[in-house]
């Protein structure tokens, strides 16, 4: 039962696919017929009936992915029939009959353009066996975006070209299956179910012939090639080439072919990432790069035309039950038979079909994106908007126009470039980053209100710069520029290397150049993440460098910074002095019975430099009020590795969730200093309950608005969106103020 299951949902996805593809299959005859003229009927019939039969078939045995399935699109057929026109015109012969080109052009055009065929369908084979399919995923979208809407205006102007030499009757047919297929049919199917599989546009095709036939005036019928007439096949055609300038050919073909092999490549890249992104495949792009290559050159020899990875037909083929090569099968099966069935009609299509075709390919070639941002500009009025996205829109336009006036060739050479151009912008920005300050880094150390005022006050007297990646002569240039760019202001710098992956000579030299300059300038740098970096080259070099202070990470860099630029400070820091406990933040607002009360319940404690006052997991003691030292909380194992959440000083205080919850402690508080503070335990903090409700009352108010006071800090910092830091600052924080003590 599952498998007859299998089969009919095959056998229904390659039906799906025949009917929604079919308009592309016929592709050849529409094109060929409407740039070379006539007379290139006959071949164009064969390439049509080769390519939508023997080449999916080549492409499975070379196993090719089977929900990938192949067939002719527009910009790869566009680019080979130019580079057709462009050997064929530069043979030498000439043209006597009114014709693009003359028989003869148009035999030395398809022989030089199929042997320059072949040869881009091999070099896409070499690059799938030397599996590089993986760098033709970098190629940015906006350039297959852009070629798309390039060949897709070529096709508005042939429709155009079709309706304007014709009769009334031919835009009316035109107009009617564009709005039939694109308006008037989906909410036939939204009404009627059973109407839902029927594609709109072989629905648009059919009605399109019935409406031609019998307004527009009979066309002319052609005498009707052979099908199997083995004069196409292009191997044969190619001695013919012996008698022609073959190094002029070569010359004005060769940017072509190029050409055409990147078109394929990104149709066929184009379909993967549909599929991929769609249904959740994994596609191996160096196996498909083989299959691409191999049926192509197959199809070059024979007389076909570029078969590459259709996203209509995969989608169609997938959506209806389609997996396996059974599908590819059944589609190219009856694509073939509806060819040979209706070829006599296809060499007689009324204008306005032809030009309705060409309609509806070009909205299927128009990239939705592209479309989108078009509609938002008219409606907006806005030519404009913030974001890399905006970049991307006008590559994609000038791709487009230049496609359409220029060429493709022009329009692919011309879009890689621009899209390297913006990569490269973008990274001589991004690869080494920018300088940040304090207003977008800080340390972990918790700060009195004061501090925190001071510090944001001089924030950018410190200058913060987090390399990533790899320093190489790429970005070498761009690192000894941030020297310059350093505000004056300054009198220190953190230089963070913990994710830098590797270095060059170039860049290293680069590193060790800046962090010189700024020794020299008198400025006290810090550089951190040494001995997290993946690179030993930067370890040794800059590990012995002489006037450069080393933290083992940014967060305690930005500690030693913070601490100079307060000792500087015209408001001396008070982090490290003694804070009389009456002083306490925790005690803030109660009078002075109140705070004789709490003083008589508790009891002093001194801490060694090095010991905890808690630790993780230990049962909760009371709130410790800090009079002298600095205590860390730290999380992980305290005996071998942790990570700081916070730090404390005088006049604060720790472990004020266990006053309110009296859980069990979530992280270790050790003293970074000789400690002398003041514990309120248990039993003091339910006497002072007992005894003095209205102090209880407002130490848990003065804990609330402490945590409120640096939540807001940690919030102030995560909403800087540019500093990568802040945001895990601010996590931590947020987390460690609510449960760590």
């Amino acid at each position: 039962m599952n498998n007859k299951s299998n089969i009919r949902t095959e056998v229904q996805g390659g039906i799906e696919s025949t009917l929604l593809g079919f308009a592309t299959s016929i592709g050849p005859i529409l094109l060929f017929v409407g740039i070379l003229g006539a007379q290139s009927l006959a071949p164009a019939l064969w390439a049509t009936l080769l390519t939508a039969t023997v080449i999916p078939a080549i492409w499975l045995l070379l196993n090719g992915h089977a929900a990938i399935l192949p067939g002719t699109r527009a910009a790869s057929l566009t680019a080979y029939i130019g580079l057709v026109l462009q050997v064929g015109l530069a043979s030498g012969e000439s043209s006597a009959t009114g014709a693009v080109l003359s028989p003869q052009q148009l035999l030395v055009g398809l022989a030089g353009g199929s042997l320059m065929y072949a040869a881009a369908s091999g070099l896409i084979l070499v690059l799938g066996l030397l599996k590089l399919g993986n760098a033709f995923k970098m190629i940015p979208s906006t350039v297959t975006a852009g070629i798309s809407n390039g060949t897709a205006l070529l096709l508005v102007w042939m429709a155009l070209k079709q309706m304007t030499h014709g009769t009334l009757a031919v835009s009316l047919t035109a107009m009617c299956m564009l709005l039939l297929c694109y308006w008037l049919w989906p909410k036939v199917q939204t009404r009627v179910k059973a109407l839902q599989h029927m594609p709109a546009v072989m629905v648009a095709f059919l009605f399109g012939l019935a409406m031609g036939f019998n307004v527009e005036p009979a066309a002319q019928a052609h005498a009707a090639p052979v099908l199997y007439d083995l004069t196409w096949i292009t191997i044969r055609m190619w001695p013919t080439l012996l008698d022609q300038p073959l190094g002029h050919l070569l010359v004005v073909g060769l940017p072509g072919a190029i050409t055409l092999a990147v078109v394929m490549v990104l149709e066929s890249f184009t379909a993967n990432n549909v599929m991929e992104t769609r249904f959740g495949l994994r596609i191996d792009a160096n196996r498909q790069l083989v299959a691409l290559g191999g049926a192509n050159v197959v199809s070059a020899v024979l007389g076909g035309v570029p078969c590459t990875g259709s996203p209509i037909r995969c989608v169609a083929s997938w959506s209806a039950g389609g997996r396996g090569a059974q599908a590819a099968l059944v589609s190219l099966v009856l694509t073939g038979v509806l060819i040979v069935v209706l070829g006599s009609w296809l060499l007689v299509l009324p204008g306005g079909v032809v030009a309705g075709l060409f309609l509806l390919q070009a909205k299927l070639m128009t990239d939705p994106a592209f479309t989108k941002r078009m509609a938002e500009m008219v409606r907006t009025r806005r030519l404009h908007r913030e974001g890399a996205g905006d970049l991307g829109f006008w590559i994609t336009m000038i791709i487009s126009l230049v496609g359409f006036l220029g060429g493709l060739v022009w329009a692919c050479f011309m879009g890689i470039g621009l899209s390297a151009l913006a990569v490269l912008r973008r990274v001589s920005k991004n690869l080494t980053a920018q300088w940040a300050y304090l207003n977008h880094y800080r340390s972990r150390r918790v700060r009195s209100a004061g501090e925190s005022n001071n510090l944001a006050r001089l924030a950018h007297r410190v200058g913060v710069l987090r390399l990533t990646g790899h320093l190489f002569f790429g970005n070498s240039t761009r690192l000894t520029q941030m020297v310059d760019e350093l505000r004056e202001e300054s009198v220190a710098v953190v230089i963070d290397v913990s994710q830098v992956h590797d270095v060059d000579p170039s860049g290293l030299n680069a590193l060790i150049w800046v962090v010189r300059t700024l020794v020299d300038r008198r400025l006290t740098v810090v550089v951190t993440g040494l001995r997290r970096t993946d690179s030993p080259e930067l370890r040794q070099s800059l590990g012995s460098m002489i006037g450069v202070e080393q933290r083992i990470d940014l967060d305690h860099g930005l500690e030693m910074c913070e601490e100079l630029v307060l000792q500087n400070s015209t408001v001396m820091a008070l982090s490290l002095q003694s804070v009389p406990l009456e002083k306490n933040c925790l005690l803030q607002g109660l009078d002075e019975s109140d705070v004789t009360a709490v003083l008589l319940l508790g009891e002093h404690r001194e801490v060694p430099k090095g010991d905890a006052l808690f630790r993780r997991d230990m049962p909760a003691d009371g709130v410790w009020l800090l009079v002298d030292g600095a205590v860390s909380i730290l999380t992980g194992d305290y005996e071998s590795s942790f990570s700081r959440l916070a730090t404390f000083g005088p006049g604060q205080f720790v472990g004020e969730m266990g006053y309110i919850d009296g859980k069990t402690r979530s992280a270790t508080a050790r003293a970074d200093t000789p400690v002398r503070a003041f514990l309120l335990d248990e039993v003091a903090v339910a006497a002072l309950i007992e005894r003095q409700p209205n102090a209880a009352l407002m130490i848990t108010r003065n804990i609330a608005r402490e945590l409120s006071q640096r939540v807001r800090t940690a919030s102030a910092l995560m909403a800087d969106e540019t500093t990568e830091n802040s945001t895990e600052w601010a996590n931590s924080s947020l987390s460690s103020f609510s449960r760590f003590t």
